[in-house]
């Protein structure tokens, strides 16, 4: 019963996840992936997959945090690397062989690209990510993370179409002056 209802909160998570990439603002993208990871905490954690666990606790504080970058301790740099400096301890801590690199990376890049008010480029470094992670997902079978990869890849692919390409061709075809980059 245990393991249906960790892939249960896995699926869960996993529908959150692809909601965060189909957002146009960067507050509710962020919102969508705190609540994403903190499903997905306790979905590892009964799968016995501790860096996952490490990493989504890591990701639902960067999420709040990077959220608040409407305010003065939101947007202070430090947040940038102390969350850079707990993955790498944190990844250390949990080693759970070399597989345990892979997510490190991952969890790394994502918090750059998060901590960037630049969508186009985050949406960019969301096609990165299911690489990193799949491997991972797939020696710990976890069911959810592995329809996570496969669906943010898509999703991740479908939003730049909307947001990035179509947008961008359809400013041209109009004569509109494109929108910067931060603003799609």
């Amino acid at each position: 019963m245990k393991d249906v209802i960790a892939q249960v909160l896995g699926i869960l998570a996993l529908l959150a996840m692809v909601l965060s990439y189909q957002q146009k603002e960067r507050k509710r993208l962020l919102w969508f992936q705190l609540v994403s990871n903190a499903i997905y905490g306790v979905h590892y954690y009964l799968i016995g997959a501790m860096t996952m666990v490490a990493m989504s606790g890591i990701n639902v504080a960067r999420s709040f945090v990077f959220s608040k970058n409407d305010t003065k301790w939101g947007r202070s740099r430090i947040w940038l690397y102390l969350f850079l400096a707990i993955t790498l301890v944190s990844g250390i801590w949990t080693w759970e062989g070399p597989l345990s690199l892979l997510v490190m990376a991952a969890t790394l890049l994502l918090i750059v690209a998060l901590y960037s008010d630049n969508l186009a480029f985050m949406r960019k470094v969301f096609l990165v990510l299911p690489f990193l992670y799949i491997a991972y997902n797939v020696a710990k079978k976890s069911w959810g993370g592995i329809g996570n990869d496969v669906f943010c890849l898509v999703s991740a692919l479908i939003a730049i179409w909307r947001f990035d390409i179509k947008k961008k061709a359809d400013e041209e075809e109009t004569g509109q002056e494109p929108i910067s980059s931060d603003e799609a």
